[in-house]
């Protein structure tokens, strides 16, 4: 994710993090600046910065006693929207009168399947602007997870 700021008195602020290693670059005014740890930069005029946050919650650039909010969190529906696939198949995946109608594999299984589609959904709508756009994503991120663990659960029926 690459996410430009315009700032009155910082100028152009580009901030740069990977959402799978969490490895965070910043520049400003087209200058890199300088990793002193894992969130603390230094600018070209020597000044530190700290830069607090993640990709999720929203990322503020304090400097001193100055912060600038470079990256909005996500909003509570956004989470609620990447957590619905897993609570499907914690819930279904373990009841037995449920698993007849549909069956799909629960368990750790089924949780490590739509954790992994929930960190998609979360990376793809970070990326949508309108809230339908990410609606749209997590329906059909969770139906992808849904569908997968139908799958093993046929697989696995079918095996037996």
């Amino acid at each position: 994710m690459v996410v430009q700021t315009e700032h009155e008195k910082l100028g152009t602020i580009v901030y740069e993090e990977s959402f799978w290693t969490g490895r965070k670059k910043l520049s400003v005014n087209g200058l890199p600046c300088e990793r002193a740890d894992k969130r603390t930069f230094r600018l070209a005029d020597g000044r530190t910065a700290q830069l607090v946050g993640n990709y999720i919650r929203g990322v503020r650039l304090e400097l001193g006693s100055e912060s600038v909010q470079i990256v909005a969190g996500a909003k509570w529906y956004e989470y609620v929207l990447a957590l619905l696939p897993l609570l499907f198949d914690l819930v279904w995946g373990n009841v037995p009168a449920l698993f007849a109608l549909f069956p799909m594999v629960g368990g750790a299984l089924g949780a490590l399947i739509c954790a992994l589609g929930m960190c998609l959904c979360f990376v793809f709508m970070r990326k949508a602007g309108k809230w339908w756009q990410k609606v749209l994503i997590a329906l059909a991120v969770g139906a992808a997870a849904i569908l997968i663990c139908y799958a093993i659960a046929l697989a696995i029926l079918s095996a037996v």
